[in-house]
This record gives structure tokens, sequence and C-alpha cells, in this order.
């Protein structure tokens, strides 16, 4: 009964994070979930634009474990390979407890406008099932630009759900959550990145340092609520691995682990 009340109400808690928080991958994590202006692969669950530059087919996948329990978790994938002048993208990201269970399926569409500009647009379906309320799915847009200002400094905005689309269920009204986010990047050297990200009610900075090609450590801190992240990164030939680390004002740390390859 006491862990059932325990889950219960770390569901009711996390239904509220989730809603508010993507799984971004270990290394975006790290810097603060800064997806706004960082080009990652990523950007499939962030900024759509962001994937503007890969340049070989790339997958990834991640986990991450809530509060140290297997009990609250979340996976994520990422995938995304260049046609021509486009780049096509897919991000699938499953979050919650058996209580409380969140899907999302993105596919993205992103295209490069000359070596500055680059749009994305992302359709995403959404599932959430709820014990004793039901299942519920619901479909939203988002739309994202990154441009590149200098060689060191780029900028991005996305926005989500601007049509503020809701779940379709009648006796379930949730409504699947619209926010903006406007990012700065900034590479002070050959090894610093250096990133902001402002989005409807929330801050965050973070900073990737590479030590070596093959090894990084990267950090960051967001405010409401005042979170702190930590990760290191490893890299070789066409296989890579990320750590992060972030802990929460009240529910402590969150380790995260994604692994990827470039084809």
């Amino acid at each position: 009964m006491n862990k059932q009340f325990y889950l219960f109400t770390v569901g009711i808690l996390w239904v509220n994070i989730l809603f508010a928080q993507t799984n971004l991958g270990a290394r975006l994590t790290a810097m603060g979930n800064n997806g706004a202006a960082v080009k990652d692969i990523w950007g499939v669950a962030a900024n759509p634009a962001a994937i503007g530059n890969v340049p070989h087919p790339t997958l990834q996948i991640t986990h991450q474990e809530h509060f140290f329990t297997k009990a609250v978790s979340n996976q994520a994938l990422a995938l995304a390979f260049p046609i021509n002048r486009q780049i096509i993208g897919l991000n699938l990201q499953r979050y919650g407890i058996s209580e409380f269970q969140n899907i999302k399926a993105g596919l993205v569409i992103t295209r490069q406008f000359g070596k500055k500009l680059a749009i994305g647009l992302r359709a995403n379906y959404h599932q959430l099932k709820i014990s004793n309320y039901g299942t519920t799915t619901g479909i939203s847009i988002d739309v994202g630009t990154i441009y590149q200002f200098t060689d060191d400094l780029c900028f991005g905005f996305y926005i989500n759900n601007p049509s503020k689309e809701t779940y379709r269920n009648k006796s379930l009204y949730i409504t699947i959550p619209t926010a903006i986010y406007l990012g700065i990047a900034y590479r002070t050297s050959n090894k610093l990145l250096v990133a902001s990200t402002m989005s409807t009610d929330a801050l965050a900075i973070g900073v990737d340092y590479q030590f070596i090609k093959s090894f990084s450590l990267r950090g960051g801190l967001s405010l409401n609520p005042f979170t702190h992240y930590f990760g290191m990164g490893f890299s070789k030939s066409t296989f890579l691995t990320d750590f992060s680390f972030t802990k929460y004002p009240s529910f402590g740390y969150s380790p995260q682990l994604t692994i990827g390859y470039v084809f």
C-alpha cells in the first residue's frame, strides 16, 4: 500500500514534469536542456531546425531514470538522415509510470536555405494513458528556425503547438502544451560552446567543453525550478556515449545515458 501511494504521489508530480519537459538526449540535458540554438540530432525533439547540419544518417537512443527508481523513467529515440537539401527526422518518446504514461511520436522535415538559415517542421502524435480515466490521443505541429549569424554565433527560435491543440477525449480534457523558445549559442573557441535558452516560463544556460576530440564535459543551470545539470560525452569513430545527471530541488538526481551511431 505504501509503495502504491508513493508511486501515485510521484505520478501526480511527474505528470506536471513530463508535460513541461521533453527528453533531449544526455548531451543537451547536461547543458541545461538547451535545445533552441544548439545544432544536434536531438533537435528532432527540440528545435526541428537544429538538425539541418546532420551530414550522415544518425541514430541515438536514450534512457533516463528519475529519482533513482526504475518505476519512473523515460526512453527516447532520435533518427535523422539527409536527402538532398532536406533532413528527415524521427523522434519517439515514452515517459511516466504504469499509472501515468505519455507516448509521443514526431516526424521532422528540415530544409537548409543557403549556409545560414534552416527551417524545420515537426508533426506530433500524442498518446496519454491515465489509470481509471482511459487513453486519449492528440495531434500537434511545431515549427522552428535556426540562423547562423557568424561562424561562431547562432540564434534559434521554435514554438510548440502554436494552434493550441488538445487531446481528443470528451471525458478527459487536457491541453497539449504550447510553448515558445528563444535561444543563442556562441562558440568562444574551438573547444568551448556556451548556450542559453529562454522559454515561456524558464531560463537556462549551459556549456560544452571539449577537452580532447573524443571527450567533453558539460554543465548547466535552469530556473523555475532551480535545477543543476552535469554530464560528459565520449566518441570514437562512428560511436558515441553521453551521460548526464539532473538534480531537481525536491526530487533528487536523475541519471541519463545516451548511445548513438553514425552510419
